[in-house]
């Protein structure tokens, strides 16, 4: 037998968000600077290529909602709240003097999908990622939030972050 997940699983959660963010940053086109939208998920300190963008899950909390955790008949389960890390990459040199202009342009990019707030259908990972189905839970994101950037130890290399909240009910079936 076959495992499934629940609707609210993490791991559909996070792929969800993913597929939602690399499906809609190029909904605008890309800018004649930029070959293509390179995207690293959960990438460590720095990315390979430049420009690029770097989508990294910080943080998931349980909150109960109800008494006892039931929710709909047949569900128990929990608010959850994440937090994204969004960033923007580029090298200075790279760029030709033009890198302050690209990071600002990948910024909007970036943020123009979460700009109302998104309501991201979770998709069932689990069963398979090549065509997954859409379940009926739902991911509230955004808006973004410009965060402060550390000064990167490469002085070639430039950054901007952003950090987008999401929330979602973990249901299980009882």
């Amino acid at each position: 037998m076959a495992f499934t997940a629940h609707p609210g699983a993490l791991y559909n959660v996070v792929g969800s968000f993913n597929n939602y963010f690399i499906t809609q940053l190029t909904g605008a086109g890309l800018p004649a600077w930029m070959p293509s939208a390179v995207t690293n998920f959960e990438y460590p300190a720095l990315p390979l290529t430049f420009p690029s963008f770097s989508v990294t899950h910080l943080s998931t909390d349980p909150e109960p909602i109800a008494q006892g955790q039931n929710l709909d008949p047949g569900y128990r389960g929990y608010r959850r709240r994440g937090l994204v890390e969004i960033s923007v990459w580029e090298s200075v040199q790279r760029a030709g003097g033009a890198h302050i202009r690209n990071v600002q342009q990948m910024r909007d990019m970036a943020a123009r999908p979460f700009a109302t707030g998104a309501n991201v259908i979770i998709l069932d990972l689990y069963a398979g990622t090549a065509n997954p189905s859409g379940l009926t839970a739902r991911l509230a994101c955004g808006p973004v939030r410009d965060a402060p950037t550390p000064q990167d130890q490469n002085p070639d290399i430039l950054r901007r972050r952003m950090l987008v909240p999401y929330e979602w009910l973990e249901r299980v079936s009882v």
